[in-house]
């Protein structure tokens, strides 16, 4: 990992949580039009997860270039639990709500 492109990994997470917000507020609305069950209240539990994912690489990636940095923060479990589990928990759950709203658009054109 190098100094120019540590920035850049957490700046296209936070890109990802806030389109959880922008597919939560569209699907709040598809859903008022169609009165569909209310699942897009969800979203943004997803996009805090992945928020979670985006503030832990940018830790991990400031304690990689330190000199001083805990050690902790260096280790596999750590990655693990901080990163690798919120970001792919938020990214399912944010996957599986696009398509229970959306799904519709690729049955139509596949019509």
């Amino acid at each position: 990992m190098s100094v120019i492109t540590a920035p850049l990994g957490p700046i296209g997470l936070l890109a990802i949580a806030y389109l959880c917000l922008l597919f939560g507020n569209f699907s709040r609305r598809l859903s008022a039009v169609t009165k569909m069950k209310s699942y897009y209240r969800w979203f943004p539990a997803a996009g805090i997860l992945i928020a979670i994912a985006a503030t832990s690489q940018a830790v991990r990636s400031t304690a990689a270039l330190a000199r001083e940095a805990p050690q902790f923060l260096n280790e596999p479990p750590f990655a693990i639990l901080s990163f690798y589990l919120p970001l792919a928990v938020g990214v399912t759950l944010a996957l599986v709500l696009v398509w229970h709203y959306w799904g519709w658009i690729l049955k139509e054109k596949i019509e």
